[in-house]
């Protein structure tokens, strides 16, 4: 029996509302609620794994750090030795040389150096805060007029003489516990060494192995994710991580240049800090702000404040050369996160496991910021497109 004009119709309008339902708003938030909470499910569960196999996850992302400094070397290496495994062999020969070179001349100066800094600022410190406190004459005779016996000098001197002062033999004394450690940190090595040689050797190939494990519709979409993923920590490894050493070295010669104390050990510093985007070069950067407002500049002859605001002048310039004109080229801008995300991520490494976790903290995000990008592609296409 055939169908009616109405029925048909029915039919049709039936069909274009069920067609429509998909692009339902309401349809959209929900999955988008639930990307977030699965993302926060995961994301508490990564967590707690990570607590618990930390010692593993350490090796192992020391050991892709290693990989992705190197591997752009083993690969030039290659096309001349024609052997893979023979050329990462010649780079951690190198690398074992050039660490050896720094451990014989750089490492002792800078073990005296901190240990100098150390003791140069608590004893300035002191005299700093009473130089300061003298100035606050007009404040005390205020004080005093209004019947308050209380002195700012006191105060400040107070202050300076109950900050504690660290025992440097004890700080050095702990090489000694580091050293009754030999077998576990020789167990760290090893066990980095082969893990990255793997990485390295056949690192390409592993990620093909993982996604060969998903059913085959989603190879092609997983493929790109890797691919961004990749891109991603290239960023941080081969372009952040460098860039801030290679700044930490530039300052180096600066802080020489117009006579920081203990350029040595603060150059270290701002370039370690360097890595952290953001927050980081303003926290490298604050020792030798302190050490040349208690010690002054060498080489510069001005007033302390004058010296202060000079030494503020040099490194905001080069920090400024660094970010607007060489890191956008080096780096290219691949990172992508929003400052907020950096400092939220920086702060759960920092929890997770100090220093270490808050170098790890930025590309770790990077990748998991590809990863929802793609998961809320799949899940609401439309939406998706805006952000990518």
């Amino acid at each position: 029996m055939p169908e009616s004009s109405s029925d048909s119709n029915l039919d049709s309008s039936s069909g274009s509302n069920s067609g429509s339902r998909p692009n339902d708003p309401l349809l959209s938030v929900q999955r988008k609620l639930l990307i977030a909470v699965l993302a926060l499910i995961i994301f508490s569960a990564a967590c707690q794994f990570i607590l618990y196999f930390l010692d593993i996850v350490r090796i192992l992302g020391i050991s892709i750090l290693i990989s992705y400094l190197f591997i752009s070397v083993v690969d030039w290496l290659e096309k001349i030795l024609k052997n893979r495994a023979f050329s990462i062999f010649v780079v951690y020969a190198i690398v074992a040389v050039v660490l050896v070179i720094l451990s014989l001349t750089v490492v002792p100066s800078l073990l005296v150096q901190i240990n100098q800094l150390i003791e140069s600022v608590f004893h300035e410190l002191p005299r700093t805060i009473e130089t300061f406190g003298r100035s606050l004459a007009p404040l005390d005779e205020r004080l005093h007029a209004a019947q308050i016996q209380i002195r700012a000098i006191d105060l400040l001197t107070s202050v300076a003489q109950n900050i504690p002062k660290p025992d440097t033999s004890m700080i050095f004394s702990r090489v000694g516990e580091v050293a009754m450690s030999t077998m576990t940190w020789l167990l760290y090595a090893l066990s980095i060494l082969v893990v990255s040689f793997y990485f390295m050797l056949d690192g390409y190939r592993m990620t093909d192995w993982v996604i060969a494990t998903f059913p085959r519709s989603y190879r092609p979409s997983l493929k790109k994710m890797s691919a961004e993923i990749d891109v991603s920590l290239q960023a941080f490894f081969r372009g952040q991580l460098v860039l801030g050493l290679a700044f930490g070295l530039v300052m180096l010669l600066v802080y020489l240049v117009i006579g920081v104390p203990f350029a040595l050990v603060l150059s270290v510093i701002l370039g370690i800090w360097e890595v952290v985007p953001v927050i980081g070069p303003p926290i490298g950067f604050l020792p030798a702000l302190i050490v040349v407002a208690l010690n002054g500049l060498d080489n510069i002859p001005a007033n302390r404040i004058g010296q202060v605001v000079i030494l503020l002048l040099v490194f905001n310039i080069f920090q400024w050369l660094k970010d607007n004109l060489v890191a956008p080229r080096y780096i290219g801008g691949k990172i992508g996160l929003h400052p907020v995300v950096i400092f939220i991520a920086i702060m759960i490494g920092a929890k997770i496991d100090g220093m270490l976790g808050i170098i790890f903290a930025i590309p770790v995000a990077s990748a998991l910021n590809v990863v929802y990008r793609y998961l809320l592609l799949s899940a609401d296409p439309e939406s998706a497109e805006k952000i990518l």
